[in-house]
């Protein structure tokens, strides 16, 4: 399964996203997020993670066990940079969004 995320679209502050994040890896299936922009199953055994955040595109695909310690830390433990703890601006962004028409490409 490949999922893309978009931090862009959720102004939660670091904290809350790890939280948020480590139950998404816990259960991929389980509920629907502001963030996630597609869920595409591409046949494979492991989860793929495509995010956009903090002006990057950070791609992983995890191994049972980076799943485990994302399960427990969120995404952040993955990543080889420090998010940013506080974001702002994803109700301009949610707004732009809602000017496109509905047959647009995506971002």
């Amino acid at each position: 399964m490949k999922v893309l995320i978009d931090r862009d679209l959720c102004d939660a502050n670091l904290a809350y996203c790890q939280r948020c994040s480590a139950a998404f890896f816990r259960y991929p299936e389980g509920s629907d997020r502001l963030c996630i922009r597609d869920i595409i199953e591409d046949g494979k055994d492991t989860l793929t993670i495509v995010m956009q955040t903090d002006g990057r595109v950070l791609e992983m695909e995890l191994t049972e066990e980076d799943r485990q310690l994302a399960s427990v830390e969120g995404w952040e433990a993955l990543a080889d940079f420090d998010p940013a703890l506080f974001r702002k601006g994803a109700m301009d962004r949610w707004r732009h969004l809602r000017q496109l028409p509905a047959a647009h490409a995506a971002l």
